[in-house]
């Protein structure tokens, strides 16, 4: 009996001290995997991250590029009259040029977090018309029409409000560039600049990690300011581009959200 006893304490001491390892163990959180004795934890174990766009762009984009007027003129003789000599108008001519479709491709560069640097490139065909009228013979008023070839490039500076987990990104943006304008003939060619501001939206096709969170709705509306080229007696005014179009992400990667 005693050698009986002295085995049942025996095993009543050894269960209680396995319930004693086993209860803290129970105890922790189960979602929360426990940590070996002496190992570090990484910091990128607990880091959040997400997918953002890559550092270049590019978009290819048509729109509307606005007309303008060139101005008025009149084309005058001078008459030999006695006893005073003067200036007769034959008739007056009024010129402008037409709003037209237009096709546009851009890149961008990433320079910062919400900076982007731009060039891009545009192509347009608008109707540069002529009204002719006042003709001193009463001849009827006339409109002549010819189609110009113009292409402008440019350079831009962008700046982007992004916010993680959001799909819309507006932006402003502002630069310079050059303008070239041919008639149908190519009798006439004439080079000047432009100056151009505006903003607009991108919107992300997806926030997820496929290739659709590389895609983007682009649209925006840039006020232009046109020199030189073709013109008469007057600098065109200001006028207007609007373009809507797809944005092709590239590069990017896995970045830390902070």
């Amino acid at each position: 009996m005693t050698w009986q006893a002295s085995r049942l304490r025996c095993c009543i001491g050894c269960a209680f001290v396995a319930l004693a390892c086993v209860t803290p163990a129970w105890a922790q959180d189960p979602q929360a995997p426990v940590s070996e004795p002496g190992a570090a934890s990484s910091p990128s174990d607990n880091a959040i991250s997400e997918v953002r766009p890559g550092w270049l762009e590019v978009s290819v984009l048509g729109g509307l590029f606005g007309g303008g007027d060139l101005g008025d003129g009149k084309a005058e003789m001078l008459t030999n009259q006695i006893p005073t000599s003067g200036m007769t108008a034959l008739f007056t001519t009024s010129a402008r040029i037409e709003a037209a479709p237009l096709i546009e491709a851009r890149v961008g560069v990433r320079l910062g977090r919400n900076v982007w640097g731009e060039g891009g490139g545009s192509y347009a065909r608008p109707d540069f018309t002529v009204d002719i009228a006042s003709d001193i013979e009463g001849a009827p008023d006339v409109t002549a029409i010819s189609k110009l070839t113009q292409v402008t490039v440019d350079g831009s500076l962008q700046y982007r409000w992004t916010r993680s987990g959001r799909r819309l990104a507006p932006f402003v943006m502002a630069g310079a560039g050059y303008l070239r304008q041919l008639d149908d003939t190519r009798a006439t060619a004439e080079t000047g600049w432009l100056a151009q501001g505006g903003g607009g939206v991108l919107m992300r096709l997806s926030t997820g990690s496929g290739f659709m969170r590389r895609l983007a709705i682009r649209g925006d509306v840039r006020a232009i300011w046109l020199r030189d080229g073709i013109v008469l007696n007057a600098q065109r005014g200001a006028t207007f581009m609007a373009s809507a179009g797809m944005t092709l992400h590239l590069g990017g990667g896995i970045y830390p959200v902070p």
